[in-house]
């Protein structure tokens, strides 16, 4: 009898050795394994129960299965052994053969499977890896709000059918599918010591069944981002033993939502614990001076802003930049002096942070320099509301737009309104004497947005400037439709009109009707920018669209303003779950491949590779928006961590642009890096300080240069301790949840308590230190246990057979 299994590469037939006499099951309260014995052959069966009722979800006609020359082999299932831990599964391959163990884990949806091979001696294999195909049946009407199923998610999609997610595209590392309430994904174990050729796989229309992988898979880059199975190259192991795992994620959830159960259990799996031991994660990779947010203020303030700033008259004020040195053409070796006010290099923003540093320091020449900035994006000629977004210093001339990434004959909505925005924000916290003037401006394009929104609600992103009249390209569907609503939303609450708001609603209406049902995350990045493909792109084995993140971001942020403006408790729930969506773009771990600290970091989209982009600076105020208005402690541990995250790969925009090569990513400019992210610093110190204690969470964090651990919160009484590398400096740490008119007892690091008012503690925080150079650098348990798993930890005479 002979098993046929099919697999994206050429296949082949392997016979079955032996008959599993009678099924085998490893249950829990809400999950199932079954070995199921059919006829000559065996199935693994993996079930939830719903309503009472097994629901099978995943089945594997073999455990494991080994590629070599001639093709994917399924091995031969020869015994299946229930122990007291759960089930080992062994067999025989040709090539070698298996021991796979199935353990239950104190999550009920959570099973982890761990597997060995053992090559025959001279026997060569191209790859080894365990996979699942996924039962419930697919939709057959497919369209753009329909696909074939309900979800489907992995970190990278696909331009050829050999594609695949190697392990230098592990930021979230998972894959995920979903129909109706029955969830799936499947999540590897990581290795943050030595790199392993890893790799996930998935195929959602090809076959019988969609189907996920995971295992010793070779992979090989191709294009400008993509990885691909390669058709020669061999695995190497020592002592021809291969060893991998993995966890199995199987729930019964909310339908298309099962994906906020996976961003949960990364966080606490690997974010989480590896935090706590990154006290230095924003020490800069090359020069390691630079490691306290005080050095980088230096660096990025004092030195390098007034270094690049440009001063010239523009009518009756003095304008200036903190110029960028690009070309608008995308003609890099042609630089020329410049002011960019888009979405990615968005002057404005960074002077802002320029500004809030300097009135800290009581420096009215750098704030006059600021301001000046101000000056110069309230200088930008406006036609009938619209306005251009770069200013070409040595030419005195305004452009429409970037003509690199966007039209230069077009204005850019995304472009205007980032800028209309942070405009606003500039009246409202930095120069209220100046609000007028700018709400004049202001409200001029927010009119020209109410004429031209559609009547789906979308906004048009460009509008020729000859005509005004919108281009073609996403004129009827776009996510860029986000940043508008976001300035809508802000304008509204300024001028308290409420039309504003009104089209900001119908705004979001669309971003939750056309772009929320498959994820469509189109804007200007995801076609025109480095990994430029088509507009009609679309990965047909995934089942899968391009989507990027940076107008994602901006949606998350409107449904927030959009909550606090008209205070609908459905807005913030829509909010916080798109929120979870956007975090499977950010990095948690640190992966061995690369050489800067990359925790907390975000990538951009699912056609690049980039690790920790600038982009990072905008998530870290929005994730610390979302903490002060739900509450969760991990939002705030992860606006911490990518707030840190930019400073270990500055000056430059991101790291391993392609994915492979340990090098940082292009040098885009301030805006795109150092003042970017130093302004999202100077925008949270005030609330964070140098560590955060949450008394209602009894959590803390550290946010610059230290890490908190060991809270109790016992009444009045709080204890912590405080880590860090650097044991000659104080460090203030903020509290929240505490009552004014109370008295506090506040210990830290086993010291004598200290009495100190409510009132005071929620006004002056609480400074702390020295740190003893016995409490830096701590690795705390938590990580060595998250990254414990069988791969890297036991030794081989450990996998004895359990049959023997």
């Amino acid at each position: 009898m002979t098993a046929v299994i099919r697999m994206p590469q050429v296949l082949s037939l392997f016979a079955i050795a032996a008959t599993i006499a009678s099924s085998q099951t490893l249950s829990g309260p809400a999950l199932r394994v079954q070995i199921v014995p059919e006829g000559q052959e065996s199935r693994e069966v993996l079930s939830i129960k719903v309503g009472g009722d097994w629901q099978p979800i995943l089945s594997a006609a073999s455990s494991v299965y080994v590629r070599d020359a001639v093709g994917m082999h399924a091995c031969a299932l020869d015994h299946a052994i229930s122990t007291g831990e759960g089930l080992t599964l062994t067999g025989e391959c040709g090539t070698g053969s298996f021991e796979q163990r199935i353990r239950l884990t104190t999550e009920s949806d959570v099973i982890d499977v761990s597997t060995r091979f053992e090559l025959k001696r001279g026997a060569t294999i191209r790859s080894v890896e365990d996979r699942y195909d996924f039962l419930p049946p697919r939709h057959t009407n497919v369209d753009e709000h329909t696909g074939p199923l309900d979800f489907v998610w992995s970190q990278d999609i696909k331009s050829q059918a050999d594609d695949l997610i190697p392990t230098n595209s592990f930021k979230s590392p998972a894959v995920m599918m979903q129909q109706g309430r029955l969830f799936a994904a499947l999540m590897p174990h990581l290795n943050e010591r030595h790199v392993d050729a890893r790799a996930l796989d998935l195929d959602v229309t090809s076959d019988a069944h969609p189907w996920m992988t995971y295992g010793a898979i070779p992979s090989q880059p191709h294009d400008h981002s993509y990885f691909r199975r390669p058709a020669d190259a061999q695995i190497t192991s020592i002592d021809d033993t291969i060893v991998y795992s993995y966890s199995i994620v199987l729930s019964d959830q909310q339908p298309k939502l099962g994906y906020r159960r996976v961003t949960r259990r990364l966080w606490e799996q690997l974010g989480h614990p590896t935090l706590l031991a990154s006290t230095d994660e924003q020490q800069n990779v090359l020069r390691p001076e630079l490691r306290s947010f005080d050095s980088w203020r230096h660096e990025a303030w004092q030195r390098y802003a007034d270094q690049i700033y440009l001063s010239f008259p523009c009518g009756k004020k003095q304008c200036g930049t903190l110029r960028s040195n690009r070309n608008y053409r995308g003609h890099w070796d042609q630089p020329e002096p410049d002011a960019w006010f888009n979405p990615w290099f968005q002057t404005l923003r960074t002077a802002y942070g320029w500004y809030l540093d300097s009135k800290a320091t009581n420096d009215s020449q750098m704030m006059a320099k600021a301001e000046s900035i101000l000056n110069l994006a309230l200088s930008s000629p406006q036609d009938r509301g619209t306005f251009s977004t770069i200013y070409l210093v040595d030419r005195h001339q305004w452009m429409p737009g970037d003509g690199w990434a966007s039209y230069a004959d077009s204005y850019h909505t995304f472009a205007m309104s980032w800028t209309a925005y942070w405009m606003l924000r500039w009246a409202d916290d930095l120069v209220p004497n100046r609000k007028a003037e700018i709400l004049a401006f202001v409200k001029s394009y927010g009119e020209f947005l109410l004429a031209h929104q559609q009547p789906s609600g979308v906004i048009p992103s460009w509008f020729y400037t000859t005509t005004l009249q919108p281009r073609p390209e996403f004129r009827d569907f776009n996510a860029e439709t986000a940043p508008s609503a976001l300035l809508l939303v802000e304008l509204g609450n300024s001028t308290g009109d409420s039309r504003y708001t009104v089209a900001a609603e119908r705004a979001m209406r669309f971003i939750l009707q056309e772009v929320l049902p498959r994820q469509r995350w189109f804007d200007f990045e995801t076609y025109l920018s480095c990994a430029h493909k088509g507009f009609g792109f679309y990965d047909s084995w995934t089942a899968q669209y391009p989507q990027n993140n940076l107008a994602e971001i901006q949606a998350v942020a409107a449904m927030l303003a959009l909550y606090k403006a008209v205070h609908k408790p459905e807005y913030l729930q829509k909010g916080t779950e798109m929120l979870d969506y956007l975090l499977l773009t950010q990095q948690v771990w640190n992966n061995p491949l690369f050489t800067p600290k990359l925790l907390g970091g975000f990538t951009t989209q699912n056609t690049d590779q980039e690790w920790s982009d600038a982009r990072q600076c905008y998530v870290a105020t929005l994730l610390a928006d979302y903490y002060e208005a739900t509450g969760r402690f991990e939002y705030l541990e992860r606006a911490i961590a990518a707030a840190r995250s930019t400073f270990a790969v500055a000056p430059w925009e991101n790291w391993a642009h392609t994915g492979y090569a340990d090098e940082p990513g292009a040098l885009t400019g301030f805006h795109w890096g150092t003042g970017s992210a130093m302004t999202s610093v100077e925008i949270m110190a005030p609330a964070f300080g140098d560590a955060v204690i949450d008394t209602d969470a009894r959590q803390g964090a550290g946010f610059d240069e230290c890490a908190i651990t060991g809270v109790e919160v016992r009444g009045t009484a709080i204890a912590f301790h405080i880590s860090s590398s650097a044991a000659d400096r104080r460090f203030l740490v903020r509290f929240r949840g505490i009552q004014p008119s109370r008295q506090y007892s506040v210990s830290w690091n086993g010291g004598k308590a200290q009495s100190i008012s409510g009132s005071d503690l929620i006004r002056n925080g609480l400074q702390v230190g020295p740190v003893q150079p016995d409490s830096a650098n701590l690795r705390h348990p938590a990580v060595t246990e998250a990254y414990s798993h069988p791969h890297d930890t036991e030794k081989a005479d450990t996998w004895q057979s359990s049959q023997e």
